[in-house]
């Protein structure tokens, strides 16, 4: 010991030494783990909060968070397929509509487009739509950090999706405004993974499922089981136009 140091001096200086040699063991250990490769962890499961989106004959709600944005619960599980793909199994449930602008209050549409339930019948438009929707979607993950593109150990890992799902809507408001039952989507996004070690990791991930074979809205015409021909190019556009819904999702998850 040096003559000029006290011993509770001294006693304090190896403590603090041994303190940060500890957090920096630590530190080192959180890294290797990070930077781990991943493949003895073949599935991973995620969980998070989504906002869901209307895009179709009433308008576009896309990125309008302050008026038309619906929560949801998100889940997916992952299965390890190859260095670049996982094949997923994503659900969600969660609320899914469209809050109409005066502008969409006032547009004239013909009769056989409008909403059937009375609650809508005042408005020219179209009206509103406020549903609960239930997914299930299968599909395949496109991953960058494929070991070619980025490092497998990467811990920002972007990802290409793709897949399609199967939608109940049910009318919760019983304003007769939704086209209840099975919707076939085909869905497609991406997403980037920030990998905290080599179980754990966040997610923000964007998908957009197009309902492929019927409206999600309900008209006139789908209770009437008839389609009323028109030539007006504003109203065969209309009817011809799919609706989509863009769900964004932040999760977290654990490979196993």
């Amino acid at each position: 010991m040096h003559p000029s140091l006290s011993p509770s001096l001294c006693h304090l200086l190896i403590s603090l030494h041994m303190k940060r040699n500890t957090l920096l063991i630590c530190f080192m250990l959180l890294s290797l783990a990070s930077m781990g490769q991943n493949k003895q962890f073949r599935f991973g499961f995620s969980a998070g909060g989504s906002i869901q989106h209307y895009n179709g004959n009433l308008g576009n709600s896309f990125f309008k968070f302050g008026t038309c944005a619906f929560s949801g619960v998100t889940t997916n599980l992952g299965i390890y397929l190859s260095k670049a793909l996982d094949l997923n199994i994503g659900n969600s449930i969660g609320h899914y509509g469209y809050i109409p602008t005066e502008e969409d209050l006032l547009r004239t549409v013909p009769t056989s487009e409008r909403c059937p339930g009375d609650a809508c019948k005042e408005f020219a438009g179209m009206g509103n739509l406020r549903s609960q929707i239930v997914s299930t979607a299968l599909g395949l993950r496109f991953k960058f950090a494929n070991g070619f593109m980025l490092k497998e150990e990467a811990r920002f890992a972007p990802f290409l999706t793709a897949g399609m799902g199967l939608n109940l809507l049910s009318d919760v408001m019983r304003r007769d405004c939704v086209n209840p039952g099975l919707h076939f989507s085909l869905n497609g996004g991406g997403g980037l993974q920030f990998n905290i070690t080599r179980r754990w990791n966040v997610a923000y991930v964007m998908d957009i499922a197009c309902f492929a074979t019927k409206k999600v809205y309900a008209t006139n015409s789908n209770s009437s089981g008839t389609k009323t021909e028109s030539t007006d190019p504003e109203i065969i556009k209309l009817q011809k136009r799919k609706d989509l819904c863009l769900r964004s999702a932040i999760t977290v998850g654990f490979n196993f």
